[in-house]
């Protein structure tokens, strides 16, 4: 094997080899070697959202005269590249790491602070990190504990909107099924057994209108991801922070992200306390849920063909099985149900990670990062695919769902406010016995005259209030 050219590094630890070509410097290579566990590595919401932390803060640190203009653009430079993903190649430290981000941080201070020079002299030598240095300049007013908290919050506001988006195009979808299905009518069950009689329309209304819930809720919780605390450094004290650094990064990070950022009113609390991201966890395993129950339903309405309910038809996506000819699974509902029992799974690794906050730091964010931005992108992909693939195609069988209904006794309770509901239920029971109608039965006992019935057991009358 041939021998990997290096370049010596000297650190708080001691001298460490770091390979010669690479932007980033001893803090990254300790890194990756420590901490080779998962393969997964920063999302790119997180990166971009980190590198425009330092570009606000090279910015703010550039108007209060604590940086020089000629640095501060190199840095800048700098960063525009790795927000185009010219470095992603030197940011592969595994999200399992040290806490609070730390790797995270000092790797993108590392790349910046060489290339940065780069940019200032062509001959400048990595490593050399003159006159640009990672923590002196490019960390300049900051530290892991504020920044990693305040790109995170970014990264999963941004996710959130994307998601937020495909859940609106979903709600979109359902509500035109609903429509074209609001006059058929069909069998409404409780506890899978009949019930009283709905229209198709109605179930898809009631999946839309549960969705449109919980994006109001998913809003609400990304909201509080607007209040951020950099400038706090490493408790919330501001320590080596210009009085104005906060307000005026604050700032310019709202122009950069383009979102609605406003400075919090205590640090300290923004340091320790990472409570907002358990509420937008919550909120997406509420999606989870929904959307489980949703794709449960669909599956139960569409089983069969012939040897199940087989109220509605999912489109065909791909064959079903390797050994049953012709056979077709509701595949796409199946992958959607795997997906919300992820999601539920690391929002509980989120509520773990925010509650072991202890004293004045939660050092837990590299977890919460990697199932937050996971989850938004499971659900952002899984609404996609759920209605692109499943909710469009869905075709109604209305004559599957009028045989049904025909032959249900679910018109039934209609009868109570006429008839009471201990007769009603003899009426029930007999004509199970003796496999005729309730109708038939009231005519031959003549409880009622026939166009009082008919119009009392009139399925459309009975799928919304209907005493006079």
């Amino acid at each position: 094997m041939k021998k990997q050219h290096t370049r010596t590094e000297n650190d708080a630890i001691g001298n460490i080899e770091v390979p010669a070509d690479a932007y980033y410097g001893s803090f990254t290579t300790r890194a990756l070697k420590n901490f080779q566990i998962s393969q997964a590595t920063a999302p790119c919401s997180f990166k971009k959202a980190l590198a425009c932390v330092k570009y606000a803060a090279a910015q703010t640190n550039t108007d209060l005269k604590k940086l020089d203009s000629k640095l501060s653009k190199a840095i800048i430079a700098a960063l525009r590249e790795f927000i185009a993903g010219k470095f992603d190649h030197e940011y592969t430290i595994d999200i399992f790491q040290a806490g609070a981000g730390t790797p995270y941080n000092m790797n993108l201070n590392e790349i910046i602070a060489n290339r940065a020079n780069e940019l200032l002299d062509s001959s400048s030598k990595k490593g050399s990190y003159k006159p640009i240095n990672p923590n002196n300049h490019v960390n300049m007013a900051q530290s892991s504990n504020d920044v990693i908290p305040t790109a995170l919050r970014i990264a999963v506001a941004w996710e959130s909107e994307e998601l937020q988006h495909e859940m609106k195009l979903f709600v979109a979808s359902l509500r035109k099924k609903a429509k074209k299905f609001a006059h058929i009518l069909k069998v409404g069950r409780t506890h899978l057994q009949d019930a009283v009689p709905v229209t198709l329309g109605q179930e898809f209304t009631s999946f839309a209108v549960a969705v449109e819930k919980d994006l109001q809720e998913l809003k609400r919780a990304t909201s509080l991801l607007y209040e951020i605390g950099l400038g706090g450094t490493a408790l919330g004290t501001g320590i080596n922070t210009h009085v104005q650094f906060q307000k005026l990064a604050t700032r310019h990070l709202s122009k950069l992200t383009n979102l609605k950022l406003k400075p919090t009113k205590n640090l300290f609390e923004t340091t320790s306390n990472m409570n907002p991201f358990a509420s937008v966890s919550a909120s997406m395993r509420n999606c989870a849920i929904t959307m489980q129950r949703i794709a449960q339903d669909l599956k139960l309405l569409n089983m069969g063909p012939l040897g199940g309910i087989g109220e509605i038809t999912l489109p065909e996506v791909e064959p079903g099985s390797s050994i049953m000819p012709g056979k077709v699974n509701p595949s796409v509902a199946e992958c959607l149900q795997m997906i919300a029992f992820q999601v539920q799974g690391n929002d509980r690794s989120v509520e773990l990670g925010v509650m072991h906050g202890q004293l004045e730091l939660n050092v837990m964010t590299p977890l919460i990062l990697k199932c937050l931005t996971e989850n938004c992108q499971l659900l952002t992909n899984g609404f996609k695919m759920f209605r692109e693939y499943c909710i469009d195609g869905i075709v109604a069988n209305e004559k599957r769902c009028r045989e049904l209904l025909e032959k249900s006794l679910c018109v039934a309770t209609g009868l109570n406010p006429y008839l009471g509901y201990h007769t009603v239920a003899q009426l029930v029971n007999e004509a199970l016995r003796r496999k005729t109608s309730l109708e038939t039965l009231i005519l031959e006992k003549k409880l009622m005259p026939s166009e009082k019935l008919r119009v009392i057991l009139d399925p459309k009358n009975l799928t919304q209030p209907n005493v006079k």
